[in-house]
């Protein structure tokens, strides 16, 4: 967009302030000619610049009199303007546009704003830390703002804050991006209103006044405001970490990724090498190959008890992608989702990412973070704009099943007539790993379109990448009724297309193997299953020998969610060497410095005081990672 004699500049006239015309005579003092258009009020000039109906608006950020302007700050929030320029004065005004503009590197003096807000609350230190990320980088700040703000994570009756921050220096400074990587990595939110100078602007949305201005990247090519929204899951960033040191040599023990340490059967990965040998890496039918479309069919229908027709799957690249699949298709930016905690911590940046309001069902760890009826009928009723619910089961990352029983309780609430508009996006990639343990009742994993009235709401998923170890083939499926998978059938066409071939050809030899072992009565991967199960056992008697360690015991899975409320909750960790551990997600980052132990932080999954362990990896990782664990706590003292 030029700046010139059609730049129109929305402002608030008859105001509390004075001075906005004369910020806008400042800024665009380069300008020829630009017109001025007075509005109501402030929300009036702002919403100018989102309907295209002004280039810019004046808007008041603090005066010397009454302090910050809150209101100017939540409307970029809410129209998700950028700001682009500035004027020091008794009034400080920004110029807000439709999209960011860096700066000139020619500019003497940048400021970067930005707002964030933290995934747990008020947990402490966790500002610091927030802070930390600039002032470890000799970034200087020269405004900290706070304000009550309310999201989606409840905060025990606390007030939450969401923090604005103006960093003095530009947004593309290596050191600055750097700095707002690490806070993504941290904070549940976080949005950079712009980067700017003060005084006269030297360009505006990449077009420059002269022809001497050097242009930025962020300038030339300004990305999607997606990317507000988009961070790397905690997880992931520890396994990056991991990765880093093997690299270096460190001994390193990761706890971290949900990947089994077992690989696929022969016969599967036989099936793959005849694939290629055969040319079979061509493109496919995009709703993945009629034979394997037809076997999975078949073993839902006899081990799941549970009929669709062929159509009525869509295979995917992987079971996350027919996750992301069905939440495109089906919410609108602004829709609720139910997500009970914790969960796995990819729901979360799904839904961020299409612009969904993300509603928390609390689990406890006393009912062994199982969905409670009656809370869960207490949160639809008070938020009755929800669309979905998404139930992992078993659990990802609380490694419990829910019973029959317990989807039937659930599946009772929804049928309610005011919940009959809810659809059950159920994850089930885990359900072949289900473990028993002696005098209790055989533990089952239904499926929960089996229920009665479910089967017309409920998308069903699931994959080969943790029972048949296909991790990286990326093979995935979901099912339902017609109305679901064919938009999500469309959405994959422009997405990704078809599945993997080769992949798909070994899924359709996995499911043949599965069904040759139900007809023998046979459970496919039991040698499988026993070594896992035999991990899960070690792991939860060495967590049971730990003081003020709780956890969920585990049924299902490969996963263990570890509670430390009773050591961190109010209370700081102090180390041997004076470090200061404020919180779990500290100690997560204490604990792999410490032993070279990974666990992926509970804050990313909805539960602050929680982290959450694999055991897909060997033995040995077990048990070095276990020692590792006692060690890192019994090295800190609690105060």
């Amino acid at each position: 967009m030029a700046v010139g004699t059609s730049t129109r500049v929305a402002y608030q006239e008859k105001a509390d302030f004075i001075g906005a015309k004369e910020a806008a005579n400042e800024m665009l003092s380069a300008v020829n000619e630009f017109k001025t258009i007075g509005y109501a009020t402030i929300d009036d000039a702002v919403a100018a610049v989102k309907k295209e109906d002004a280039e810019f608006a004046v808007v008041p950020v603090e005066t010397s009199t009454h302090g910050s302007c809150y209101e100017t700050y939540d409307l970029l929030l809410e129209y998700d303007l950028a700001v682009v320029g500035e004027s020091e004065g008794p009034t400080r005004f920004w110029m807000v546009a439709k999209t960011p503009a860096e700066t000139s590197l020619k500019a003497a003096a940048c400021k970067t704003s930005l707002a964030f807000a933290f995934a747990s609350g008020n947990a402490h230190g966790q500002l610091h830390r927030a802070l930390g990320m600039f002032a470890s980088r000799e970034i200087d700040l020269s405004k900290v703002e706070s304000r009550p703000w309310s999201s989606a994570h409840p905060s025990a009756g606390k007030a939450e804050f969401i923090f604005y921050v103006d960093v003095k220096a530009r947004q593309s400074d290596a050191k600055v991006v750097e700095a707002i990587a690490s806070l993504r990595a941290m904070c549940s939110y976080v949005r950079v209103l712009g980067c700017y100078a003060s005084g006269a602007l030297e360009a505006t949305n990449g077009v420059p006044n002269s022809s001497s201005q050097e242009l930025t990247m962020a300038q030339k090519y300004p990305l999607s405001p997606v990317f507000d929204t988009t961070k790397i899951a905690k997880t992931l960033a520890v396994f990056g970490v991991t990765k880093q040191m093997e690299a270096e040599g460190k001994p390193v023990y990761s706890l971290c990724v949900g990947e089994p340490d077992f690989q696929p059967p022969k016969r599967v990965l036989e099936a793959g090498i005849r694939a290629i040998q055969e040319g079979k890496t061509k493109y496919c039918d995009m709703r993945g190959m009629v034979d394997l479309r037809e076997i999975i069919a078949k073993y839902l229908q006899r081990a799941k008890g549970v009929t669709y027709d062929p159509k009525e799957i869509q295979v995917c690249g992987g079971a996350q992608q027919a996750l992301y699949n069905v939440i495109l298709a089906i919410l609108r930016p602004g829709d609720k989702v139910l997500l009970p905690s914790p969960y796995w911590g990819s729901y979360k940046g799904i839904l961020a990412q299409v612009k969904t309001q993300l509603v928390q069902l609390r689990n406890t760890l006393e009912e062994n973070y199982l969905i409670n009826p009656v809370k869960l009928e207490e949160t639809l009723a008070a938020n009755l704009e929800i669309r979905i619910i998404i139930l992992c089961n078993p659990s990802n990352p609380a490694g419990t099943l829910h019973s029959p029983e317990q989807l039937e309780q659930i599946a009772a609430v929804l049928r309610k007539p005011q919940f009959r508009h809810v659809i059950v996006i159920s994850d089930e990639i885990y359900e072949q790993l289900v473990y028993q343990d002696e005098g209790v009742p055989k533990r089952v994993c239904k499926s929960f379109a089996t229920i009665p009235g479910m089967f017309e709401r409920t998308v069903l998923i699931n994959g080969f990448s943790k029972a048949y170890a296909m991790t990286g083939l990326r093979i995935g499926y979901m099912a339902g009724p017609s109305h679901f998978i064919e938009p999500c059938y469309l959405m994959q066409g422009q997405l990704t297309s078809c599945a993997n071939s080769v992949g798909q050809v070994m899924a359709i030899e996995a499911m043949k193997m599965e069904l040759e072992a139900i007809e023998k009565g046979e459970v496919r991967i039991a040698e499988n299953l026993h070594g896992l199960d035999l991990k899960r056992q070690y792991i939860a008697k060495r967590l049971q020998a730990m003081d003020n360690v709780r956890f969920a015991y585990p049924m299902s899975s490969f996963y263990v969610f570890v509670d430390l409320g009773l050591l961190f909750e109010g209370k700081i960790a102090y180390s041997a060497e004076g470090e200061e551990i404020h919180n779990v997600d500290d100690f997560c980052d204490y604990l792999i410095r410490k032993a070279g132990v990974a666990v992926g932080p509970g804050s990313d999954m909805g539960e602050p005081h929680g982290l959450r362990i694999s055991y897909a990896g060997s033995m040995d990782t077990m048990i070095h990672s276990m020692d590792g664990l006692e060690f890192a706590l019994k090295s800190l003292i609690f105060e």
